[in-house]
């Protein structure tokens, strides 16, 4: 029986390459949040080839869709994460499941597969959330994973898929949320950029989105990271924001790890959400978000009013209103990016 810190041992250790190597993650939960889905994922995709195997997926079965189980802002967020995570090479794949048939499912349930065959399997207390697994106390114990898997795919038949197109005339979304699907007012999914507006900060910092030596953008860089002159085909919004020397503030962003990885923190913005970003590179001279390099070129080139995939130069940026961006620090620890 797992009752405390039992993340590592159902959400990460069946993947591990020198353990079962388990490469196919099910899970029924009776409710998730985008700041569980998001960060797991990434920590997988960080150790992919490395620690854990290659080529995971992750199928999720949300139970608690009725009544005030699921608001339509919860669901948009989960399908936004969703497309995010499966545009990014190498990141596991992710499918979200609704019941919109028969009972509601409350049942919280976790089975590693290796290939067809269930190896492992967890059930107990708690859903895939981050109050489960930080802020709760739960209790989890191990199951036979065949009677698992089975269970898992009972369900399937009374459940429809988040990125459906017709969801809307499947579910009845709620316009207020569960209280027992209550969480942080720190979650991804609960920031918002009107709060961080009341508050003051305790730090900020200007950053410039051209070279370091200030003449231009260029490609395969920065904002243009996505765009090369070779023509090697990547999604053009692909992009970082340059944290050149001349710009570094120590300590304003999370230290280096032990291991020499950037942790990730969360960064709201006032037209494109809240997401993970952290340093990267050598010496830490980018600033990517790891669910998708793609959200900060979406992010200034919606911000600076050219389309899609538009190569960006230092006039376009000057002309929109300039060549910086702005990261506040607050005290809980959010960032928020302006333009």
């Amino acid at each position: 029986m797992y009752t405390e810190n039992f993340e590592e041992r159902i959400l990460f250790m069946p993947a591990k390459k020198a353990g079962t190597a388990c490469n196919h993650l099910k899970i029924v939960t009776a409710f998730t949040d985008v700041e569980r889905i998001s960060s797991h994922l990434i920590k997988l995709f960080d150790g992919r080839n490395k620690e854990y195997i290659s080529n995971i997926k992750v199928d999720i079965i949300v139970g608690m869709t009725k009544g005030a189980g699921l608001t339509f802002k919860k669901h948009t967020k989960i399908c936004s994460l969703i497309k995010r995570l499966n545009s990014v090479s190498g990141m596991p794949k992710i499918t979200c499941r609704y019941v919109v048939a028969g009972k509601q499912v409350h049942s919280k349930v976790y089975v590693w597969c290796k290939g067809n065959k269930a190896v492992e399997a967890y059930s107990g207390s708690a859903n895939y959330t981050m109050n489960a697994f930080y802020a709760r106390r739960e209790c989890m114990d191990s199951c036979d994973a065949k009677q698992a898997n089975h269970y898992y795919k009972s369900l399937l038949s009374d459940t429809v898929d988040c990125l459906d197109e017709q969801i809307e005339e499947k579910i009845s979304f709620s316009g207020k949320r569960n209280i027992e699907d209550d969480i942080a007012d720190t979650n991804l999914e609960n920031l918002s950029w009107e709060h961080y507006q009341k508050l003051k900060p305790v730090n900020c910092i200007e950053i410039s989105l051209l070279k370091a030596d200030g003449s231009d953008t260029g490609y395969g860089s920065g904002v243009n990271w996505g765009i090369r002159k070779n023509g090697y085909k990547r999604n053009r919004n692909q992009a970082y924001i340059p944290y050149n020397v001349a710009d570094q503030k120590a300590g304003f962003f999370p230290e280096m790890n032990k291991d020499g990885t950037y942790p990730v923190f969360k960064v709201v913005t006032k037209d494109y959400d809240a997401f993970y970003m952290r340093q990267a590179q050598s010496n830490g001279k980018a600033l990517e978000t790891p669910e998708s390099n793609a959200i900060i070129g979406e992010w200034i080139r919606h911000k600076i009013g050219v389309p899609d995939g538009t190569y960006i130069t230092k006039q376009m940026l000057e002309s929109a209103g300039g060549t910086r961006v702005v990261f506040k620090k607050y005290e809980d620890g959010i960032y928020t990016l302006e333009y």
